[in-house]
This record gives structure tokens, sequence and C-alpha cells, in this order.
């Protein structure tokens, strides 16, 4: 069953860097996990209102909730975790579960 990964970055006192974010740490999660075998479906990144208290969501798309644990268990979700400092001072809040409806 499709698994989703939402990451909600906070506003935080230091500007979060989309451009970062975009032309360089997505590609790596694209390079990393974008794979048939790995089960990262897609992404989008979503810009928010900073009213919100959030300035950057994510959405990743998985095949299933193992290949997230597969994903962010291995050497590459080190790495892509440890890249988060180059793009945000604050660490992102995450939300997931199992998609059970859809159009």
């Amino acid at each position: 069953m499709t698994f989703i990964l939402t990451l909600l970055y906070p506003k935080g006192s230091k500007d979060f860097d989309l451009d970062y974010y975009l032309n360089t740490h997505m590609p790596m999660v694209t390079r990393a996990w974008q794979n048939p075998s790995d089960g990262l479906r897609k992404w989008q990144v979503v810009k928010l209102d900073p009213s919100t208290g959030y300035v950057t969501k994510c959405i990743l798309t998985w095949d299933n909730q193992e290949s997230v644990g597969k994903a962010f268990g291995g050497e590459d979700g080190k790495k892509i975790l440890d890249d988060i400092p180059n793009f945000s001072e604050t660490q992102p809040e995450r939300h997931a579960g199992e998609v059970v409806g859809e159009s």
C-alpha cells in the first residue's frame, strides 16, 4: 500500500534555502532512492506561506512503509539527513501514514 512521508520545515531565524533544496538536496534524494528497487515513487516540494509557521513542505510518496525504513536506515539516508543544515537551521517535522483512499 502506498505510504506518504511529509516533511514540514518550520520557519526559523535563518531563511530556508529553497534554491539549494531544489537544486542540490532533492537531486541527491532522487539519485539515492528513486530507483525501482528503492521504493520512492515521487516527491513534491510546496512553498508555504510563512504566516503558517512553516516555509516548505516536502511530500515523499513511497511503495510502502518498509521502503522508508530501508531508505533512511542506510548510508544514503545518513548522507541525506546530514545535508539538512546546508539549507535549514531547523529539523523538519515528520508526518507519515498509509494512503487509505484517493481519486
